[in-house]
């Protein structure tokens, strides 16, 4: 899919695309290689430049631009609305903070516990040194916020995951520990800007976590609108379900009541 639309920030200046063709040779977008966007050097939303991916100076008004765009376009919101609701699942979350290395039990060579975040399964079994999908438990798994995220976080992924990521950690640490991270954006290290201070800082990561929430409002009232259209739909199919029943059983009573009569 590829859906053009304009800045609400920056209309002089740039515009914005939805691509899902689009792919580039970067691991780690700022939020996705989806998002992007091109020069218009003040002539509307014509394309002066190639486009190229979203950046942290821009990401907070693309995603807010995306919102009002999706608000026009049922299409837009039915192809990228999943990519706003992703919650990581608590239990893995939970095994996680539970991965607390224990210096006196697990320093000895022949003591060593090794991890596994894909099956979630902890042992002491060597054999598992050499097994892919385990990790050696160190000193820096100690149950803090920081150490869970950094366990539950892929390796590669987009800014996008990351920050939803970092938001189901905090939510879960907050409910389930005395302690909890910061704001996704800052713990993630976005929009720093050391003249500004880190007021400024604060002031975006909340910016940009309203967007994320924008674009995910409206991808849920979509979701909450198609179940209440299939629940009525589906009222409607059972009473007209009920209805021909009826009408068959009457049919059969009638026809059996004539049979009598002329036997």
């Amino acid at each position: 899919m590829y859906k053009r639309f304009q800045s609400i920030a920056f209309p002089e200046k740039c515009g914005y695309t939805y691509d899902t063709d689009k792919w580039e040779y970067n691991r780690n977008p700022f939020l996705s290689h989806k998002f992007r966007m091109f020069e218009t050097m003040g002539d509307g939303m014509v394309q002066h430049t190639p486009d190229y991916a979203v950046g942290e100076e821009f990401a907070i008004d693309y995603l807010f631009s995306l919102a009002a765009a999706m608000m026009e376009d049922e299409e837009l919101v039915k192809d990228c609305g999943h990519l706003f609701g992703y919650r990581l699942d608590p239990e893995r979350i939970k095994f996680a903070a539970s991965l607390v290395f224990n210096p006196e039990k697990d320093k000895a060579w022949d003591k060593k516990r090794y991890y596994s975040m894909s099956l979630l399964k902890v042992t002491r079994n060597r054999e598992k040194e050499h097994d892919d999908r385990y990790k050696e438990l160190n000193e820096y798994q100690n149950g803090s916020p920081e150490s869970i995220l950094a366990l539950v976080m892929p390796q590669h992924g987009d800014g996008l995951e990351a920050w939803q990521y970092a938001n189901s950690v905090r939510d879960w640490c907050g409910d389930n520990l005395k302690t909890s991270l910061e704001m996704p954006a800052v713990q993630l290290g976005w929009f720093k800007d050391g003249s500004r201070g880190q007021g400024d800082q604060w002031q975006k990561a909340r910016e940009f976590r309203d967007a994320m929430e924008a674009c995910h409002g409206i991808a849920e009232s979509r979701r909450l609108r198609m179940n209440s259209e299939n629940g009525v739909e589906n009222y409607r199919l059972a009473l007209q379900r009920k209805a021909q029943r009826e009408a068959a059983q009457a049919a059969e009573k009638q026809a059996t009541e004539e049979q009598a009569v002329a036997a």
